[in-house]
């Protein structure tokens, strides 16, 4: 009986890999750290190509037992062919995803965006098939989502959809990575926020964020830090960032009217009691009124492994 799903989670920084039944029993898993940017795509393909036969090496009686293999990869992925395209994160222009993966690994592959499988992770396991109409907001080194439209995913035309870190909340404000200006991402992502906290420093106005630091690279974990011992420029550093990050929500709202906003990533989980209720406060304040009735505005339940969890779902609803 072919129960069990092969999940592959793949990172700018790092591969997650493991091995799950379709019920959501995680049995084995392997991480290993990477940079895309610094390395070509075959040499990361092969690891995790590499990495996807060393866990079935080494759960050998499962090898018969496996029903697919999902990937979970950042974007822009152009849908159903799989192709990463330009992707700011991997720092690649374009890479057959599938087709290469499928050909090392003699199998077929299934592979899709990760804040589109993180998406259907949180309906699916998150929040246990309740709410049929969600949006999964990923907040980390950058910002992503997924969009799920009566329990499915929505892709868009081509698989464009979900990149709501990229929409412009300030005109004026700082370059982004895409090459526009004042995109949510720019303004709200953790490398958006330590941004901030850098310049403060370097003008002699963090010393207490410089403290939390504690001669380490300053990340949004340390203006978080700072921020729950009372250094008023780190927590305008982080309301600041909920303000967008609640415009961005609230358009989103107003155009999806969704059920359930589920906020990810390792800002969001991690400074979940400094940003949560500004987010939600400035949702409420933007929203039509019956876009508000019954809306669900939280924080992921799944943590870090969301990927993994949504590479489960994509096969365990078939």
């Amino acid at each position: 009986m072919r129960e069990l799903v092969v999940g592959v989670d793949l990172g700018a920084t790092k591969v997650l890999t493991g091995i799950a039944t379709i019920q959501g029993n995680l049995l084995s898993k392997v991480k290993f750290s990477t940079d895309c940017k610094q390395k070509n795509a075959t040499e990361i393909l092969d690891n995790i190509s590499n990495s996807i036969d060393k866990i079935i090496k080494d759960n050998v009686t499962i090898r018969d037992r496996i029903s697919g293999i999902i990937v979970a990869t950042p974007g822009p992925l152009k849908y159903p062919e799989a192709i990463v395209m330009d992707s700011p994160n991997l720092g690649w222009g374009q890479v057959f995803l599938k087709e290469e993966l499928s050909q090392r690994l003699g199998r077929p592959v299934i592979v899709d965006k990760d804040t589109n499988i993180a998406a259907l992770g949180e309906y699916y396991f998150g929040q246990g098939c309740q709410y049929s109409q969600l949006l999964y907001i990923t907040i980390s080194t950058g910002i992503g989502g997924g969009i799920i439209i009566n329990g499915r995913i929505h892709h868009g035309s081509n698989g464009g959809a979900g990149e709501f870190g990229h929409m412009v909340i300030k005109p004026d404000g700082p370059i982004c990575r895409c090459g526009r200006r004042g995109c949510l991402e720019a303004l709200a992502s953790g490398t958006a926020i330590a941004r901030e906290a850098v310049q403060l420093i370097k003008q002699e106005k963090g010393q207490g964020i410089l403290a939390c630091s504690k001669g380490k690279k300053i990340e949004a974990r340390e203006v978080g830090e700072a921020a729950r011992k009372g250094d008023i420029k780190a927590r305008t550093i982080i309301l600041d960032a909920a303000e967008y990050i609640g415009i961005g929500v609230a358009n989103l709202v107003n155009i999806f009217n969704p059920q359930i906003v589920v906020l990810g990533g390792g800002v969001a989980v991690g400074l979940e009691d400094l940003l949560l209720e500004p987010v939600r406060e400035h949702v409420y304040k933007n929203v039509f009124a019956l876009h508000k009735q019954n809306l669900k505005i939280e924080v992921s339940k799944l943590g870090n492994a969301v990927g993994l969890w949504g590479c489960i779902a994509v096969a365990a609803r078939g």
